[in-house]
């Protein structure tokens, strides 16, 4: 959603690899660190205004907004950038602010994401190693 303009050569040509698909054009992703470069600028160049892109990593989770103007906003999840975070979530996806306000709670409703999300949660569940994922693409 909002990256329909990524095909999925662009992005095995990139070194990424498709994990599983929603609908037409939502994918979850393995980004592999070596690509995580070219994949954020490919998605902040085809990314439509109104929609996010989101990179969840074993340590991080970065965000790529672009409201409506067509501003582009990147974002490193933290307690300090939470709120912002938050707020764009549910500006652009139509969700309560309580529902996006815990992020990585939020983000979690995405099964992709789950087993990643322990590192912020870390008494939710047991953690298993994964890679960089990113979604929707």
């Amino acid at each position: 959603m909002g990256v329909a303009a990524i095909t999925d050569a662009d992005l095995t040509g990139l070194g990424v690899t498709i994990l599983e698909r929603h609908g037409a054009a939502a994918r979850g992703l393995l980004v592999p660190a070596a690509s995580l470069p070219g994949y954020e600028a490919m998605v902040g160049e085809r990314l439509r205004p109104g929609f996010w892109n989101e990179v969840v990593g074993q340590r991080e989770i970065f965000f790529t907004f672009k409201p409506q103007d067509g501003a582009l906003i990147r974002i490193a999840y933290s307690q300090a950038t939470s709120s912002q975070i938050a707020g764009l979530c549910s500006a652009l996806n139509g969700d309560p602010i309580e529902t996006t306000s815990d992020v990585p709670r939020y983000l979690a409703g995405n099964p992709l994401y789950r087993d990643l999300i322990t590192a912020f949660h870390p008494d939710d569940r047991p953690h298993r190693p994964g890679g960089v994922r990113s979604g929707p693409a």
